[in-house]
């Protein structure tokens, strides 16, 4: 078995923070983690000295020539043979930076560069920016594996994908020291060489992340629980500094980071008030948006007076159009010179389901749910029928618009000669189209005058309430809009007098917010309003509530904001619960969180002159091992840390009543 880490930065580009290389910071990541293949993949572009440097000061490593290409709008890792170096920096020449979008080479000059099999190929997959599904069937020939960003998303993955799947650090070789720890994928050969290893990486049933299963390896031999972790050590041993090196390795979207004394400071009142601005402001902006689409329709119909002048000027030229049939000549003879337009078509409904469809295949909340139920295979087929229903679609909606406007040209030429006058074209359907979106609004309004609770969450011991209300005043309604026209009396008006005001007002007003304003409450479990004392309370479970969809909860000593019978019965019972998706790893001095918690995993921090040193294992194991074999025994370092040594917990006895 060898360690592979193929996603490795020693150089910045234009789109990323810059850093200063460090090749000790290089070798001391190989060393670390004792990996046996590495490649250099800076963003699109290949440095040859920089290569050589590392060749050099690695000459145990198989070193690996690579590149992260930003195709389209994903990344995906190009990595050459070491043979073949001069026409890899040759051809990576023709690879350009993205645009100011963030926009890379197309797919198909991808292919053309890269397509022939000569390389591994290994795209972002469940790790941003990511390639879509429809991309990735343009470019699945030639894929060697599947870059995921976390241990939880290597293991559903490699369950429910067909492609292999791998796992690395994505580790900047910088100056600043940053830390990495295991993020590495093994892979079942036992001569490293660059033709074995392309071979080997595409069997998913030859690669693996760690070497004992149901645990995460934070480093070769050092393992953690994939469940309910408990990080103990006395003070100033490296806790904080272990959960500050996992929090540096995660992609930000995959870890939660509770730190030590920051519910306190968010608890305290001003902080609170903003807290708590924030998430309402949030609710109400997902709240209004499905309104959106049709407030931007809405704004681009032509106003009432307009609309009743079309209407009247398409009479008036319709009847001039019928009295001067005397005039008819060759040119208004023509049946082009009077037909309609093709009816319009619309292909946003088939657009609709392919959206929907790359949504259940992306990562979202539910994917594990989603893929055990209809299958990544099926809904895979599913996702190119409909594109090819979309795209067929969408060429006859063009090719309607394209006949209208060349018969719109037509017409021109002939009315010009024509001695007639041409045929009107009909305003009626945008009439009705302006008529159609007033009715829906107007119902809108109608609908949502009266008060109305829309949404009741709990989180812990809270509820959280949205209301829709109305406007305190026209005022309130001005600015929420941001319209500049006097409003007075407007919330008075009947239905369809309010929405016409609104539509006519000056300052281009945002029709969304126009119905009604929003309230949001926070009230604990007697319905009243949050007092300071559970501030924290709340700040914590909130807290929770956002790691129930990431892969890894990391939380620092929450003893410092609540007492013993509050973490035992509320806090130590929702961790145990979000350990069953989620890895966790909790650092703590409290012995109801250390030991009364059952966790699966135990870590152990400790200073040692000269050095800091990390010792793992689970929660019935007899002795704790660290990463160079030294082992402690874990009954004797949770009775030290937790209960303060023996004597002190056999003192403790009387002063319960226990003899």
């Amino acid at each position: 078995m060898k360690r592979l880490d193929l996603h490795i930065h020693t150089l910045p580009s234009p789109i990323e923070a810059d850093f200063e290389f460090s090749v000790d910071a290089l070798t001391d990541h190989v060393k670390g983690n004792q990996l046996d293949v590495i490649a250099i993949t800076n963003h699109n572009f290949f440095d040859r000295q920089n290569f050589e440097e590392i060749c050099k000061a690695l000459p145990s490593t198989l070193v690996l020539p690579g590149i992260e290409v930003s195709v389209e709008k994903y990344h995906t890792l190009v990595i050459a043979d070491p043979e073949n170096v001069d026409s890899f920096e040759e051809l990576i020449e023709q690879v350009d930076q993205p645009d100011e979008n963030g926009v890379g080479i197309s797919t198909d000059t991808f292919v053309e560069l890269f397509g022939g099999g000569s390389f591994i190929i290994i795209p972002h997959y469940k790790k941003k920016p990511a390639i879509t599904s429809e991309e990735l069937t343009r470019i699945k020939d030639c894929v060697t594996a599947l870059e995921v960003s976390s241990d939880k998303k290597w293991a559903r993955e490699r369950k429910d994908t067909s492609t292999s799947v791998v796992l690395f650090s994505d580790f900047r070789c910088s100056k600043e020291g940053n830390r990495s720890r295991g993020q590495y994928t093994y892979v079942s050969i036992s001569d490293p060489s660059f033709s074995s290893l392309m071979l080997a990486m595409k069997d998913k049933s030859k690669l693996f992340i760690t070497e004992r299963e149901d645990h995460l390896e934070l480093q070769p031999g050092l393992y953690a629980s994939i469940g309910l972790n408990v990080v103990i050590g006395s003070r100033s041993s490296g806790k904080t500094f272990f959960l500050d090196m996992l929090n540096d390795s995660y992609d930000p979207d995959d870890v939660v980071y509770v730190k030590q004394f920051e519910i306190v400071k968010d608890a305290e009142a001003d902080a609170f008030k903003r807290r708590l601005g924030d998430e309402a402001a949030e609710i109400k902006a997902s709240y209004y948006e499905p309104m959106t689409a049709v407030a931007s329709a809405v704004s681009k119909l032509p106003s009432k007076e307009d609309a009743s002048k079309a209407l009247k000027d398409y009479i008036a030229n319709l009847l001039e159009f019928a009295e001067t049939s005397a005039r008819d000549d060759e040119y208004s003879k023509c049946p082009i010179y009077s037909d309609a337009n093709l009816p319009t078509l619309s292909y946003s409904a088939e657009k609709r389901v392919c959206d929907a469809i790359i949504v259940l295949l992306e990562e979202n909340p539910l994917s594990a749910e989603i893929e055990s139920v209809l299958g990544r295979k099926a809904l895979t087929e599913l996702l190119k029928l409909t594109i090819a229903k979309y795209k067929e679609k969408r060429l006859k909606c063009e090719c309607v618009k394209r006949a209208n406007n060349i018969a719109k040209k037509i017409r021109g030429s002939l009315t010009r000669k024509s001695s007639r006058p041409g045929c009107p074209e009909s305003p009626l359907l945008n009439v009705a189209k302006r008529q159609a979106y007033i009715a829906r609004l107007t119902r809108l309004r109608n609908r949502t005058k009266a008060d109305e609770v829309v949404d009741s969450k709990s989180i812990g011991r809270f509820k959280q309430i949205t209301k829709r209300i109305q406007y305190k005043n026209a005022n309130a309604l001005k600015s929420a809009t941001g319209a500049t026209s006097n409003l007075s009396g407007i919330q008075q008006a009947d239905d369809c007098e309010f929405v016409e005001r609104m539509i006519a007002a000056e300052g281009s007003p945002d029709l969304s917010k126009a119905f009604f304003d929003m309230e949001v409450l926070l009230l604990n479990e007697n319905d009243e309003e949050v007092s300071g004392g559970q501030k924290a309370e709340y700040l914590f479970f909130k807290a929770l509530d956002r790691a129930a969809t990431h892969d890894t909860v990391l939380i620092d000593e929450p003893e410092s904001s609540f007492d013993n019978p509050y973490l035992n019965e509320l806090i130590a019972s929702e961790l145990k619960k979000i350990s069953e998706k989620s890895t966790v790893f909790i650092a703590t001095h409290n012995n109801v969180l250390g030991v009364s918690i059952d966790p699966n995993g135990i870590v152990y921090t400790a200073y040692e002159e000269p050095m800091h040193r990390v010792y793992t294992g689970d929660s019935g194991d007899e002795e704790l091992v660290s990463v160079d074999g030294k082992t402690v025994k874990r009954s004797e370092v949770l009775l030290r840390l937790m209960e303060a040594g023996d004597d002190a917990y056999k003192n403790r006895k009387p002063y319960y009543g226990i003899a």
